[in-house]
């Protein structure tokens, strides 16, 4: 009988253990942020998500990405540079007031912005800046996908926009 009961507590304690292993609140797996192939960041009240470039057949470099202002004061955008290249950016607007997201790709498109002759590779990682009238620079180490799969028909607001002839990174 003595027997038995060590070895009932000494498998109720072995069960304890193994499924205490629990880490709360500082699990791995709860914070990760990075949920798509898009990097995010914010400057000041602005959020800017999904952060990517896709090469498309004609070697552009098509930002893809949404920005955010949180902040009751308004902002603008007043450059994006990818790879140091200034981007051939369109926009209905290029200011950013609260909770009015400036998107570019995507049915909700109301931005473009893009550079010709991208010559990194799918799959390498390349500086995206953006410039803003009020918030700090910021500089996004942003990945590159091919214009393929999900990124083959892109939607984009001004797709018409020829880009200067100039080679980018």
């Amino acid at each position: 009988m003595a027997n038995t009961f060590k070895k009932l507590v000494v498998m109720l304690i072995v069960a304890i253990t193994i499924t205490g292993c629990g880490s709360g609140q500082t699990a791995a797996t709860r914070n990760i942020k990075q949920v798509t192939d898009g990097v995010e960041g914010q400057s000041n009240e602005i959020k800017l998500r999904n952060v990517l470039i896709v090469k498309t057949a004609n070697q552009q470099g098509v930002l893809v990405a949404t920005l955010v202002n949180t902040s009751d004061e308004s902002d603008s955008i007043t450059g994006i540079s990818i790879g140091g290249a200034m981007t051939t950016y369109a926009a209905k607007s290029s200011e950013l007031i609260k909770n009015k997201p400036i998107i570019f790709v995507g049915d909700s498109a109301n931005a473009d912005a893009f550079i010709a002759g991208l010559s990194k590779n799918a799959g390498e990682r390349i500086g995206v800046t953006f410039t803003f009238a009020k918030a700090a620079p910021l500089t996004l180490d942003a990945l590159i996908v091919n214009g393929d799969g999900i990124y083959q028909d892109l939607v984009r607001s001004a797709p018409d926009i020829v880009a200067p002839a100039t080679p980018a990174p």
